[in-house]
């Protein structure tokens, strides 16, 4: 063998070995990209479920501060419509024939209340 063929055998076998690694890298860089674009999308799919629970959780929120507002109403309606409607019973009922059966009078009640 020559001179002139060792040199090109070195030079195809340098080819080749390149065209090996490219290949190599081509395929690795391929399956890399595609795990990071899975990733990506695992990511994008956590971050939207978290979003919506977010929103789920702002609406529900929203509608616990309404039904405590609407609660708090009811029961100071509730009170005053008691302390309304307390004294015209306690009237009413001295006003009864047969008396108040020993309870207590209308004023002595709304002096401890």
């Amino acid at each position: 063998m020559n001179g002139l063929t060792v040199a090109t055998l070195m030079i195809m076998a340098g080819v080749i070995a390149w065209g090996f690694t490219m290949a190599f890298a081509c395929t690795r860089h391929a399956r890399l990209r595609d795990e990071v674009v899975r990733i990506e999308q695992l990511a994008r799919r956590e971050i939207q479920h978290w979003k919506d629970e977010a929103l789920r959780a702002r609406s529900h929120a929203a509608q616990l501060t309404r039904d405590s507002e609407t609660w708090a109403a009811g029961c100071k309606q509730g009170r005053d419509d008691v302390l309304t409607v307390v004294p015209l019973l306690i009237a009413a009922q001295e006003n009864r024939p047969g008396g108040t059966c020993g309870q207590h009078g209308a004023q002595e009640i709304t002096e401890n209340a």
